[in-house]
């Protein structure tokens, strides 16, 4: 025969309400149900869910602003790569404009040696004579010009459409005359 369980407070047990005899035992989970609500339970459990959902939105808070952090870094950190990287493309051109700009130097160096060779006014008599097959003016083919003590530069720009013509080899046999 089957009795009735009863809990500590006088209520019955829900699901079997008989005490069952064999092997077989029901799978029953006393509940508990108050005759009366509590209202400072009910107001503590309230302030407890008020703060547990308070400190969730903290805890979303601080991991936004984490991310925003490292999202912050990792930007700064890309800028910062990319900016040394543009200043060692720039070193590297500027080493490279160097080199040329040292190379250019060099051949204008010897450019302006080969240059000052063959200015030497002996030099170009005995090219003169020898390969171009030129020889001395005659004395009736020399023209001595007296410039007066005025700027050369007023001087030639007033008188520009004679000089054009003879000004060089007039200079040319001025300077071979004075050797």
């Amino acid at each position: 025969m089957a009795a009735k369980k009863y809990d500590r407070y006088g209520n019955n047990f829900k699901g079997s309400s008989y005490y069952a005899y064999g092997n077989v035992a029901y799978d029953v989970q006393p509940e508990y149900i108050p005759y009366y609500t509590d209202e400072e339970d009910e107001k503590n459990r309230i302030a407890e869910e008020k703060a547990r959902k308070a400190e969730n939105r903290e805890s979303r808070i601080t991991a936004f602003k984490l991310i925003i952090i490292m999202l912050l870094l990792f930007a700064g950190s890309i800028v910062f790569m990319g900016m040394n990287v543009r200043v060692t493309n720039e070193r590297v051109e500027l080493r490279k404009e160097k080199n040329q700009l040292a190379d250019l130097k060099a051949s204008n160096a010897i450019l302006e040696a080969e240059l000052t060779e063959q200015i030497d006014l002996g030099y170009i008599k005995e090219q003169a004579t020898t390969r171009l097959g030129m020889a001395e003016p005659q004395p009736y083919q020399i023209v001595y010009i007296d410039v007066p003590k005025q700027s050369y530069t007023v001087q030639y720009a007033a008188d520009t459409t004679n000089e054009d013509n003879n000004s060089g080899f007039l200079k040319f046999k001025s300077r071979l005359k004075k050797d």
